[in-house]
């Protein structure tokens, strides 16, 4: 089952089948979109945040996390960003945030473990009697054991069967560097959408070769562009 979206009005009907696609493929439909240069930086060279999507291209971000049922994240994004990961720019629900958080490095007061309105799934291999995984859970948080890869980090395939346990039908992944290399090497895409904002930063590149070796020459298909005010919007799928 394929399915693409080349507009924020497509959306909703895109994600609306993304139950059968659970059902049909054991995991949840997987879209990776985040914001880069023209030079391909999502980051300063020294790893600091940069703003990079302009008004317009902001919408679209909470756009899709309002159709998504899950947002991932990296805790490299969380320590270095500290987000909220909710829908405030336009109507709908939240997502679901999951960190892929391996040691439980995830602060007690990080806004996302202090979000009222949600708990945070910490996706962990620090076990269950660890004090740092009590602490987080008594904090607001929610802590899930998932099986680690050969090289000891989160088994993304195996979070993926956890995810549809749960009911989850669709994930956002936002970032960072290191978890968007780590879903394409896994072949857990099916969708990407990419906000190209007009600068050269020079930093830190999406396909992050610090710590990971990207090993996919990934070809894309059915693809689409759309302006966004100073943005361009590239909507695309693996082929």
């Amino acid at each position: 089952m394929l399915m693409r979206v080349d507009s924020i009005e497509g959306l909703e009907s895109c994600m609306a089948g993304t139950k059968a696609f659970r059902k049909s493929n054991g995991r949840p439909f997987i879209t990776v979109s985040y914001a880069q240069s023209v030079d391909g930086s999502i980051a300063t060279r020294n790893r600091q945040p940069i703003g990079l999507s302009g008004p317009e291209s902001m919408l679209l971000t909470h756009e899709i996390r309002a159709c998504s049922d899950a947002i991932l994240i990296g805790i490299g994004t969380l320590l270095a960003d500290d987000p909220r990961l909710s829908v405030r720019l336009v109507d709908g629900n939240s997502p679901q945030p999951v960190v892929l958080d391996t040691h439980l490095r995830t602060p007690l007061n990080a806004k996302l473990v202090q979000r009222p309105d949600t708990r945070p799934w910490l996706i962990n291999a620090a076990g269950e009697h660890s004090r740092q995984f009590l602490a987080l859970q008594r904090a607001g948080s929610m802590p899930i054991l998932c099986d680690t890869d050969r090289d000891g980090k989160i088994d993304l395939h195996a979070l993926m069967q956890v995810l549809a346990a749960r009911k989850i039908n669709s994930v956002m992944v936002e970032g960072g560097a290191q978890v968007i290399t780590s879903f394409v090497n896994a072949g857990l895409v099916d969708q990407f959408v990419v906000t190209i904002s007009p600068r050269f930063v020079g930093g830190l590149s999406v396909l992050n070769s610090n710590g990971i070796h990207f090993d996919a020459n990934l070809e894309l298909t059915d693809v689409s562009y759309r302006s966004m005010g100073d943005d361009l919007i590239i909507w695309a799928r693996p082929k």
